[in-house]
């Protein structure tokens, strides 16, 4: 399973651009890990995504609230889903319970599926519905 940025993956909104290109790039590093069974790196992804679960949502939901975007509570209600599924991951790891070549395998496909149709259905969403307001991007305190 492959993944790389491209243009098509881009919302518009900078800060959300970078970041998610960021991801992209651990996703990619996580599933060659996955595929060689390289479990250093596969903690070392899981111990970066609980990091950047919370700077990411983070920064997108205060965009959405500044902006009073209509759909902000569905929209964090799937953030939370996925910071628990990283939780979890994370929490299996530390107390170094065994994650079997399957489990890791799901985890990767879950990252990849999830992330995909976040950004190109979800966030894209976002920035079109604030865009369609005509004014400047409302971004908060601390965003560039």
């Amino acid at each position: 399973m492959d993944i790389q940025w491209s243009d098509e993956l881009a919302i518009g909104i900078g800060i959300i651009d970078d970041q998610h290109r960021k991801l992209i790039e651990r996703i990619a590093s996580f599933s060659r890990a996955v595929d060689s069974g390289d479990m250093r790196k596969v903690e070392e992804t899981v111990n970066y995504l609980v990091g950047y679960a919370i700077q990411h949502f983070g920064a997108e939901e205060l965009i959405m609230i500044r902006n009073c975007y209509d759909q902000f509570k569905e929209h964090r209600d799937e953030h939370s889903w996925f910071i628990k599924q990283v939780f979890d991951a994370h929490t299996s790891l530390v107390k170094k319970e065994s994650f079997t070549q399957r489990q890791v395998e799901e985890l990767r496909d879950m990252l990849y599926e999830w992330t995909v149709d976040h950004i190109m259905v979800k966030d894209k969403r976002i920035a079109q519905t604030l865009n369609s307001f005509g004014g400047p991007l409302r971004q908060g305190a601390g965003l560039s």
